[in-house]
């Protein structure tokens, strides 16, 4: 067992928190993009760039922007950017960040078998739940006789308040730190963790599961599904301002719903089944481009544009101010 641990411990990058300016660089993206351009800087990006894999149907745009219309909206899927460009949003579907890793990606990694990785739900520093950490490590306790190695992979958030630790630790099941926003080496990262395990088992749906299942892991959600309530999401910035999206959203990740719709990922963890290409679909791998497209979509490749978008973006803060300003005067 830690023989297979070093092993996976010794493949995975350093944590390096960079300053970002946009959706573009969460996880280190730009950088990646950049490095694949041998570019000797990350460039300002114009467009945001959609990361989480959007579980439910495309109901509202606000799905896929946030409320930002701004700027053009790269997207993962063509109904995706059929569906923004509807709502006069500019948008180009290229798939999603994770799928351009492995055009940088040199690490050899050799995959550890009859090895589980535990991902359960993460917070954010806006949010708070209130999971019943005990029973899902308990669960997951009762699985040691079945793999040789079983390894939980945390958010830095949970992590930093204080989430899952002590649960985990509690039946000396080891942890590493898994995905960052602030990390330039957070998409590398996790990379390296999915093609290092043979199996990964959650208890909530999310972004993790198309990324694991599209590494080649053997994905299972398993053990006391991790519901959600209005109570948790109370300080998001985006639900605050979009409330009926959270109402929303909140169907659509319970279990009754994720289980109707991707009923084949509840199985036991040893039970699992690769999914590759179910992945490849839900991530847009179809729609990649190649790297240069890439930059001249993120506004890279003009002075002009740049300073425009700056000029744009500073006007578009102003109005914001200024509208609830006018908003709390009327209260």
């Amino acid at each position: 067992m830690e023989n297979k641990l070093e092993s996976i411990l010794s493949i995975l990058p350093s944590i390096e928190n960079i300053v970002v300016k946009g959706e573009a660089d969460y996880y280190g993206i730009s950088y990646l993009v950049a490095k694949k351009l041998k570019l000797p800087y990350i460039p300002r990006s114009l467009s945001s760039w959609q990361h989480g894999w959007i579980v439910p149907e495309i109901k509202y745009s606000e799905q896929l922007t946030g409320g930002q219309n701004n700027s053009t909206k790269l997207v993962a899927l063509m109904e995706h950017e059929v569906f923004l460009k509807k709502e006069g949003v500019k948008s180009k579907a290229v798939g999603m960040p994770f799928v351009y890793v492995e055009d940088v990606e040199t690490q050899k990694i050799e995959r550890q078998k009859n090895t589980l990785l535990v991902m359960p739900p993460h917070s954010l520093p806006y949010t708070n739940h209130t999971w019943n950490e005990e029973s899902y490590a308990k669960k997951i306790n009762e699985l040691k006789n079945k793999f040789d190695l079983i390894v939980v992979c945390l958010h830095q958030t949970c992590i930093d308040k204080g989430l899952w630790v002590s649960s985990f630790e509690k039946y000396d099941i080891p942890w590493i730190i898994g995905a960052n926003a602030l990390d330039k080496n957070g998409l590398i990262r996790m990379y390296r963790i999915f093609n290092a395990f043979e199996f990964m088992t959650t208890n909530a749906i999310g972004s993790h599961v198309a990324y694991a299942a599209y590494c080649g892991c053997k994905v299972s959600i398993y053990g006391e599904y991790a519901e959600f309530s209005k109570e948790d999401y109370a300080d998001t910035p985006v639900y605050k301002e979009f409330p009926f999206l959270l109402e929303y959203n909140l169907r659509c990740y319970s279990y009754e719903q994720v289980h109707n719709n991707f009923p084949f990922l509840f199985s036991p963890p040893d039970k699992a089944k690769i999914r590759i290409e179910w992945a490849e679909r839900q991530l847009g791998k179809a729609n990649k481009v190649c790297s240069h497209d890439l930059a001249k979509l993120l506004g890279w490749g003009s002075l002009y544009k740049q300073f425009f978008f700056s000029i744009k973006t500073i006007h578009h803060k102003i109005k914001n101010r200024i509208r609830n300003a006018i908003k709390c005067l009327n209260s």
